[in-house]
């Protein structure tokens, strides 16, 4: 048993039946027949007895997290990490890192990562099956604290129905909150607190009738509890992506600009994607063998140069002190979408979007082709690096203290009547 399964015990058959059968009725409404009722993601299969039947002591803080792609996931690990002195009974939505840091998996969230509205159809149907999961745990037992993060496409909704049942709630790190503009009009309403990792955020919220603050960026406090890898930074470090969509697109482009490279290359594998998947998409592109490293941050603080995908590794790669060049390339379909939307933003990547200049190279779409590739990689390891590292330490100043995780926890403790 995990150590934030300290004080779970299993309730007698007797309860689970008759909880059943006074609530056969709704169970029947939302999924059908409770003979049938099986929850499937990656290896784990819960009938919805055996989650009801599953209390916590009385005595125990509940929480409740609910992320819906990798970073969400890196964000609810990192905070479950904080109550390791407590006696907690954590659950939720998560994938490979919530999983490993001791958080039941009510529903797992490992393929739900999706960009544009090809990609959100194709997942729809996983996600609404983990909604109604989650709904279901949410509606046994005493309520606790329940976390949204991010992951507004399902988030919203979850975060006003926990908070109909009595849930107190406290959305860590919104949608869409790095918009100087505008925050999330539900957030005030359907949340208890929130926490933001932008001061303007925070502001805006406070404004609308929100609870909201600002600790900092919790990715300060990540990187810098990684440790210093320290020596000498060798070779570059690739991060194709958090979805395997994503991967299929851009390794082809990131391999054949790397073709005449001969000094070291490392593959960051996100906890979601599959090696022997990962292994495939290289070997395709006509690469036999690829280093495999699943460590992100020794990775980024020992490589010389970083070429990634767009995303929050963006900003991980500021913070971890390494160069990088942005590539994004999407399918065809993605591509169509692309062309008929004709979406307007200046930049893509998180440090560019921050610092409202750019200081990371973009190649986006048919401009991320091999040859313009190795030329900016080329720049940063011929000198340019030290550009994007002054502008790495003025991101720092925005991105504010380094203890935002711990701060939250304490948030959380003081919702739950710790």
């Amino acid at each position: 048993m995990s150590f934030l399964g300290q004080g779970l015990f299993l309730q007698g058959v007797k309860d689970g039946l008759e909880f059943l059968i006074r609530n056969e009725r709704g169970i029947e409404g939302c999924f059908g027949s409770v003979e049938r009722l099986v929850f499937e993601g990656h290896g784990i299969e819960k009938s919805y007895a055996e989650i009801m039947t599953v209390r916590g002591n009385l005595e125990e803080m509940r929480l409740f997290f609910s992320t819906g792609e990798a970073s969400g996931d890196a964000y609810a690990a990192a905070l479950a990490k904080r109550f390791r002195g407590d006696v907690v009974r954590a659950e939720g939505v998560v994938g490979a890192r919530g999983r490993a840091m001791g958080i039941d998996v009510v529903a797992d969230n490992r393929d739900w990562g999706s960009i544009g509205i090809f990609e959100s159809l194709r997942v729809a149907p996983r996600v609404l099956r983990g909604y109604r999961t989650a709904l279901a745990a949410l509606a046994q037992g005493e309520p606790g604290v329940c976390i949204p993060i991010d992951y507004g496409y399902m988030n919203i909704k979850l975060a006003r129905r926990a908070k109909e049942m009595g849930w107190k709630v406290l959305y860590f790190v919104p949608p869409g909150s790095w918009r100087k503009t505008k925050q999330g009009s539900d957030l005030p309403e359907i949340t208890h607190e929130i926490v933001t990792p932008f001061e303007w955020s925070a502001e805006i919220l406070n404004k609308m009738g929100g609870s909201a603050h600002w600790f900092g960026h919790p990715l300060r406090q990540m990187v810098a509890e990684s440790g210093d890898e320290g020596g000498v930074r060798e070779g570059i470090a690739v991060l194709p992506g958090s979805r395997m969509h994503e991967i299929e697109s851009n390794v082809p482009a990131i391999a054949a600009a790397l073709q005449n490279w001969t000094g070291r290359v490392r593959v960051s594998r996100a906890p979601n994607i599959d090696s022997g998947a990962l292994r495939d998409v290289w070997r395709k592109a006509g690469v036999v063998e690829i280093e495999l490293e699943t460590e992100l941050y020794p990775l980024l603080k020992s490589s010389e140069v970083a070429i990634v995908c767009s995303g929050t590794a963006t900003l991980e790669s500021a913070l971890c002190d390494c160069p990088s060049v942005v590539v994004y390339r999407g399918n065809k379909i993605m591509e169509l979408e692309y062309r008929i939307r004709k979406p307007k933003f200046d930049y893509i990547s998180l440090p560019n979007i921050l610092l409202g200049q750019g200081l990371l190279p973009e190649l986006i779409q048919w401009d991320a082709e091999p040859g313009k590739i190795w030329n900016e990689v080329e720049d940063l390891l011929g000198g340019g690096a030290e550009r994007q590292r002054i502008g790495f330490r003025e991101l720092e100043e925005i991105l504010g203290p380094a203890d935002a995780l711990d701060r939250s926890a304490d948030l959380i403790r003081d919702l739950a009547g710790r």
